[in-house]
């Protein structure tokens, strides 16, 4: 194993902030496990020395300051007062140009006695220039979210592991944020549109539109911003970007400005520059607009970014590194077959120089099967994924984490394709062979289970399912404090173990748990938020209560709305879910209502023939039944028929079950 750099992080405070000095330490332990080849080591004094014991030094301070000069990081902490001590460290530290974090704590109402201590604290605190991360905190667990966030994502950023101490496969985006790229691309197209077809002064009607379109696209980006996973790849990004311009920066001043602006993470800045150096040397095009594509994407600008490497690819059609990243946007903009195409080109130029096994060829064999997985082709997909499973038995033995991840894309791939007892085989084989290289505690561990547990689930098999999130839960827990969003999906995939289960009290306790959790993070209108109250809706319904299940779909739908707008397939199931309800509760006439609503959305975004359209018309068909309305049900569920039949096969449970309303309408006309 290479040697672990060691990264010191001093923590400095005065007395009255000692609990969240204290909190710092099991948090850096805890970081520790997400930055494994990283050796993180606290540095406080109550902690790390012995009292009373500094013979070389006339007091405590001369033996803390050479500890703090041998930080890499330091965290200061503020209330009431500067504090003579702390005051003398955070000068130590700004001089030895240790990066520095700075916390203050709200709330504090100075009496007449501490308005002068007060006051040096506040010129300090003004006298900050940009370069500090510095923060405001309301309570303990606030501290602890910013601290472990900030350091988290600075260490991601500043150390990032070199090919060697991390998987050669690329963990894929989660489905939750590659949707949410897909929409904020949409709406951006939505905008420039709009945007394009005003020759004057919009009309009112007009302006209120381009308002909503962007309070949705700035709702979509502030849910990106916030997403850890996110986060992360940004932070690589940023450092891919800022390790390929530093060669150039003595020979190009616009990208030594770009540079400059990029470090600063000023990115508009910094794509100004890059886009004159791009006029000014035409021999650089391709590479400036590679390069010009990754500022985009850090300005989570992703249509802007996939033309740029799209214009890269066009000029430099032999470089596979520019073919695989306009593929890895082109997948994450929902755009397959381009996605397809690209890495196939980039995996016939890399095979010239590597040959035909390389981990580098493995790679594009698996980002060749996500592609395909994301196109619903498993078939194709698992074979890609197969492949890049013996390269990386070649060069990394049976048991490696690499060799986990191809068994879990196996897994993911069967799992879509329905085949629950294969999926459930390879996401065994991806935990045991994870907990063989990280142990039995690491955050893949956690995702391993968590898809057994959908599987399970899926299979209807939920004694395992809730096994198998218990033991993603507990993992999590040790990673990430217990306010955060993993924690809060795990607690919502139990409760819809629960709930398919029969178990509508546990459900529903899970799902508050996880409302609670994610109001806290994210606020109260969010996405996320409105899945809670979707969740807590099914349980409420199917335990009867239609009034409460009612309450919750509304609060899922006004949310929804804001964040989606009207025409979207989760605002079609919220209409769905809500006359579900009404039928239920016996008032047909608004379960029509609703049905209809569902129907007409979910043809326009999905056209007349789908699974979706299929139910919506059955379901509509149930409530104009109950009415004695059999013409019109009669209708429906001719309409659904065809469009099952035309998914499923002949005997499948949704067919036959069609079918047989159908009989039962035609029954009740003929006696009627």
């Amino acid at each position: 194993m290479p040697h672990k750099p060691t990264v010191k992080i001093f923590i400095a405070s005065s007395a009255e902030l000692k609990t969240e000095r204290e909190k710092c330490i099991p948090l850096i332990i805890q970081l520790n496990k997400s930055h494994r080849h990283l050796e993180l080591e606290p540095v406080e004094w109550e902690y790390d020395m012995v009292h009373g014991s500094y013979p070389d030094h006339k007091n405590v301070q001369d033996a803390i300051n050479p500890k703090l000069r041998e930080s890499q990081l330091a965290v200061f902490l503020f209330h009431s007062k500067l504090g003579m001590y702390t005051k003398e460290e955070f000068e130590v530290a700004t001089a030895e140009k240790i990066k520095l974090f700075a916390y203050f704590k709200k709330g504090f109402s100075p009496a007449k006695t501490h308005m002068v201590t007060y006051g040096e604290l506040l010129d300090f605190k003004e006298s900050l220039n940009d370069t500090l991360l510095y923060d405001d905190y309301d309570d303990l667990n606030h501290f602890e979210k910013l601290l472990f966030q900030n350091l988290n994502l600075y260490l991601a950023e500043t150390y990032p592991p070199t090919i060697t101490e991390t998987e050669q496969t690329a963990t894929p985006l989660s489905q939750a944020n590659l949707q949410l790229i897909q929409m904020l691309a949409d709406k951006n197209q939505e905008i420039k549109e709009l945007r394009g077809n005003i020759n004057q002064l919009p009309d009112a009607a007009t302006q209120q539109k381009l308002q909503q379109l962007e309070e949705r696209k700035a709702a979509i980006e502030n849910q990106l911003q916030q997403s850890e996973e996110i986060r992360a790849q940004l932070a690589k990004e940023k450092a891919a970007l800022e390790k390929q311009l530093a060669p150039q920066i003595e020979q190009d001043a616009l990208k030594a400005k770009a540079f400059a602006e990029l470090e600063k993470g000023n990115y508009s800045e910094a794509e100004t520059y890059l886009k004159e150096s791009a006029k000014d040397s035409i021999a650089e095009t391709a590479s400036t607009f590679y390069e010009l594509g990754k500022i985009k994407k850090l300005q989570l600008q992703y249509a802007g970014a996939f033309d740029y490497y799209e214009l890269a690819v066009k000029i430099d059609i032999s470089n596979s590194l520019y073919l695989n990243d306009a593929g890895e946007m082109a997948n994450a903009l929902g755009f397959y077959d381009k996605a397809i195409s690209y890495y196939e080109q980039a995996l016939q130029i890399d095979k010239k120089f590597h040959g035909e096994e390389h981990p580098d060829i493995a790679t594009y064999y698996n980002n060749l099967g996500s592609a395909y997985s994301a196109k619903g082709e498993y078939d194709k997909a698992i074979s890609y994924f197969e492949q890049a499973l013996q390269i990386g038995r070649k060069f990394h033995g049976e048991e490696h984490s690499d060799i986990a991840a191809r068994y879990n894309n196996l897994g993911l791939a069967y799992y879509g394709k329905g085949e629950y007892n294969k999926a459930i085989n390879y996401y065994g084989q991806a935990l045991q062979m994870d907990k063989k290289f990280h142990g039995e505690e690491y955050i893949s561990i956690a995702i391993y289970y968590n898809n057994l547990g959908l599987a399970y689930d899926a299979k209807g098999e939920y004694d395992k399912a809730i096994s198998s999130y218990g033991q993603a839960l507990q993992i999590d827990k040790k990673f990430h404090v217990e306010e955060h969003p993993n924690i809060a999906i795990r607690y919502s995939n139990l409760g819809s173990a629960y709930l398919a289960k029969g178990e509508h009290d546990k459900a529903i306790s899970y799902f508050e748990q996880s409302l609670q959790i994610d109001k806290k993070f994210y606020g109260e209108e969010h996405s996320s938020i409105a899945t809670r109250y979707n969740n807590l809706g099914a349980a409420y319904r199917a335990k009867g209560e239609y009034d409460r299940a009612i309450s919750y779909y509304k609060q899922a739908l006004q949310i929804g709305r804001k964040f989606y707008g009207e025409f979207h397939p989760d605002i079609a199931a919220l209409y769905n879910n809500l006359g579900m309800a009404y039928y239920s509760k016996e008032d047909y006439d608004k379960a029509i209502s609703y049905y209809e609503q569902a129907l007409q959305i979910g043809k326009k975004m999905h056209g007349e023939e789908h699974p979706h359209i299929a139910t919506y018309y059955n379901n509509l068909g149930l409530a104009y039944d109950a009415k004695g309305e059999y013409d019109k049900a009669i209708s429906c569920y001719d309409k659904a028929l065809p469009i099952l039949n035309h998914f499923l096969p002949s005997n499948h449970p949704n067919i036959i079950t069609c079918q047989e309303n159908l009989d039962d309408a035609i029954a009740a006309k003929s006696d009627k």
